[in-house]
């Protein structure tokens, strides 16, 4: 499969979707301020888990580098596509900047979904 992109975008929140035959890298941009993210997020995120489990199969990178707010009911989505994999199902890694508090505070916490054979990990860069 050649590269493909993807941008979904609701209010401030933009999610920018990048697949390559390998991987899928989805970059969270702008800000979620979204009452109810899951609403958004949930069918974006189970697609790209689906997709990342077809052959060949694909890893999937959240990568949170340079997404500038989230609040706290935006981490439920999230939560739910590591649980999935940490299940069995894919391989997700998670990317975000240990230099920015919010991101190194609440994203540094998902690490409680790593797993030993690196189907889920998370990283502050």
């Amino acid at each position: 499969m050649e590269n493909e992109k993807k941008l979904y975008e609701k209010d401030k929140l933009k999610i920018e979707i990048e697949t390559a035959s390998y991987l899928i890298r989805i970059r969270w941009l702008g800000e979620c301020t979204l009452k109810n993210p899951a609403e958004f997020l949930d069918p974006i995120l189970t697609d790209q888990l689906n997709l990342s489990l077809q052959k060949p199969m694909k890893k999937i990178i959240l990568d949170f580098q340079k997404f500038s707010f989230m609040n706290s009911s935006a981490i439920i989505p999230i939560i739910k596509i590591l649980k999935s994999a940490r299940d069995g199902k894919g391989t997700i890694q998670v990317l975000y900047n240990k230099n920015i508090q919010w991101q190194e505070v609440l994203l540094g916490e998902l690490k409680l979904f790593e797993t030993p054979d690196k189907k889920v990990q998370i990283r502050g860069l």
